[in-house]
């Protein structure tokens, strides 16, 4: 069972001066996919600073997009003499069956962030704690959800401003190995399902989804392949940022306009992205997940202290948020915000009884900071 963890981020508050850090007594290791940069950069900038809040000695090794070189980076952690206590690890190029195997033959607790062992492993693997003990479960966003998301988005908005029916609907996604890519796919067909029985038989037509490598540049070059001998579309669904940038570039150059031609709906709250929501070319930006870091440090440090994040569930999941218009112009320049200000501690049920359930909720995040005026 998987539980989506919402509620209102009360605690949020961006203080004056940097949050006091409590003495280090942990130590936890992190494999960082390091790829793409602007992401990976921003989680382990959050992370640092929710560590050092929570005194917990975090140490980061970049695996550089190589499954091998994950694996090396994880016997090196777990030949460590002390060994970390925890180690947290991303699932993408599917290393995390390996070192789960790993993990547990050095007694060393781990958890998945981001992106958690494909659904097509669990048989194999069991649930977290049990055939691998000391592999405690994940926090992950909800990437169907996110999927789910853009789709209504800019679906619900092509159908108020274009007459002609099906709508059609072309979608970019990453590599097929990375959980996360098919789970935004799932919610992609969803929506799409979901859609097509408000809008009535026929209404929408997803044309094709076309696997990547999550970058602008080979999504530019993708669509633009495709304007040439594809029908004309209605809508670009995009499962980041940038791919929804590269293929808004080659849709411009093949004579069409973004935001009337064209609905474009991305993921990762892209600076870029923001500027475009602003400008009228994209509809939605979804995101916010580049605080899962954080709140993996919120929840090893109760761990540590007593409270077991199992009373709610071994999986977290965690929705993302959407920046459409009304946010873009609150937090126009979403890029500026000093995340490290934010006060950590203060998510934390052994540092705040009153704390009963987790509630990492960007959007509820988002309302603590100062809006532009």
């Amino acid at each position: 069972m998987v539980r989506r963890v919402r509620g209102v981020l009360a605690a949020a508050v961006l203080l004056a001066s940097p949050v006091a850090a409590w003495g280090g007594d942990i130590r936890v290791g992190f494999i960082d996919p390091a790829d793409p940069p602007a992401f990976w950069n921003l989680v382990d900038a959050t992370m640092r600073s929710a560590a050092a809040q929570l005194g917990i000695d975090l140490e980061i090794r970049s695996m550089e997009g190589s499954h091998d070189k994950a694996i090396s980076v994880a016997r090196e952690f777990l030949a460590e003499k002390p060994a970390p206590d925890y180690l947290i690890v991303c699932n993408n190029l599917n290393i995390g069956g390996d070192i789960i195997k790993l993990a547990d033959a050095a007694h060393v607790k781990m958890i998945f962030l981001n992106v958690d062992l494909d659904r097509k492993d669990w048989a194999e693997y069991g649930e977290p704690r049990t055939k691998y003990r000391d592999w405690l479960g994940s926090i992950t966003p909800d990437h169907e959800g996110a999927g789910y998301g853009i789709a209504t988005a800019i679906l619900t908005e092509a159908a108020r401003v274009k007459s002609n029916r099906p709508l059609r609907l072309f979608g970019l996604t990453g590599d097929a190995n990375t959980p996360a890519s098919a789970e935004r796919v799932r919610g992609l067909k969803r929506a799409v399902d979901d859609m097509t029985k408000l809008l009535g038989p026929g209404s929408i037509e997803l044309v094709d989804v076309r696997y990547l490598d999550w970058s602008a540049k080979t999504a530019e070059a993708s669509v633009r392949e495709f304007t040439k001998n594809g029908p004309k579309i209605d809508a670009l669904w995009a499962a980041n940022d940038p791919m929804a940038l590269g293929g808004m570039a080659a849709l411009r150059e093949a004579g069409y306009k973004p935001g009337k031609d064209v609905l474009i709906g991305g993921l990762n709250w892209n600076q870029e992205a923001v500027k475009a929501v602003l400008d009228g070319d994209m509809v939605v930006t979804y995101g916010g997940h580049f605080l899962l870091g954080a709140w993996a440090m919120v929840l090893l440090r109760d761990y540590q202290d007593g409270r077991d994040f199992d009373e709610e569930d071994v999986r977290l999941q965690i929705p993302m948020g959407a920046i459409d218009l009304p946010v873009a112009r609150r937090f126009p320049n979403i890029a500026g915000t000093d995340w490290s200000k934010i006060d950590f501690t203060r998510f934390s049920k052994t540092r705040n009884p009153e704390v009963k359930r987790y509630e990492f909720t960007q959007d509820a995040l988002l309302a603590q900071l100062p809006a532009a005026h």
